[in-house]
């Protein structure tokens, strides 16, 4: 999945889930190398992103 906000024609915010099911965001930073992490169980979209993955 794809933000709609972009940096110089690149998405800002990419999510993916593992094979493991567990939902990663990656966000594009300053020098444009996106930096990964996994989404805290806390962060409201992280059930949005396995919702959408899930559909795919």
């Amino acid at each position: 999945m794809f933000s709609p906000q972009e940096r110089n024609g690149w998405p800002q915010n990419v999510w993916a889930v593992t094979e493991r099911g567990e939902p990663l965001e990656a966000q594009r930073e300053s020098d444009g190398i996106y930096h990964g992490y996994p989404m805290p169980e806390a962060d409201p979209f992280r059930e949005e992103v396995l919702e959408r993955w899930a559909i795919q």
